[in-house]
Parts: C-alpha cells; structure tokens; sequence
C-alpha cells in the first residue's frame, strides 16, 4: 500500500521528517445531470476524480522547522505534489492550500497539527 516515508513530496521537500500520517482522498465529482431517476436509476455525467490529502505534522517540529515549511509551503496558494498513487504509479499534481491552525500551549510548545492540500484538476 503506501509508504509516507517516501511517496508524498510538496514543493520538492520530502515529508517523511516532519509528518506522523497522511489521509490520501479521492473525490469523485458529477456533472449537472447527474441523479437518480424517477425509477431508481443512477445517470450522469463522471467529470474526474480529485486528490484530497491531509497531512498530520508532527507535535515534535521545532519552531526552525514550521518556520521552513511556512515560507516554502504553508503560506504558497499553490502547492506541486508528487506521490505514490494507489494505483501504484507516481503521480505530480498541483494543488491549493486548505487553512492552517497552529496551537501552541506554552513557550515553544506547541501540539501536532493538519494541514489539507486539495487537488486543482481531476487525476487520470
């Protein structure tokens, strides 16, 4: 299946030092015509499948390294992500940014925390 340590890379910055789980989505969308009819049948048109990650951060970062991937991902509206799909190929996608919520609980202390990378096209 997947190996995070290797196959999610963003922005050309390998994950596996700074991340404790990634969420690999897949999101079909439909067309306008889509729908069942009156007899119970689904139609419509497939429009394509986009990618949706969510990526823990480790609660272990010192603060050099958010600041590093602030500068470099976190705060780009745009991100390129290249990973290993399921279906067993790599894959780069372009991507946009979800919001970003850091806590912190203390001088340089702060708890783990998600950030959402959703694809800008459908993936083949």
């Amino acid at each position: 299946m997947f190996d995070v340590t290797d196959s999610l890379i963003i922005n050309n910055i390998n994950m596996k030092d700074y991340i404790t789980e990634a969420t690999f989505g897949y999101y079909d969308t439909w067309g306008e015509d889509s729908g069942y009819t009156m007899s119970n049948v689904f139609v419509g048109t497939f429009k394509g499948t986009i990618p949706k990650f969510t990526v823990k951060y480790a609660k272990s970062l010192t603060n050099e390294q958010i600041t590093y991937l602030t500068n470099n991902i976190f705060r780009k509206p745009f991100q390129t992500i290249r990973f290993k799909d399921a279906d067993g190929t790599i894959k780069t996608i372009e991507t946009h940014k979800g919001d970003l919520t850091l806590k912190y609980n203390g001088i340089n202390k702060h708890d783990a925390f998600t950030h959402e990378y959703v694809g800008n096209t459908r993936i083949a």
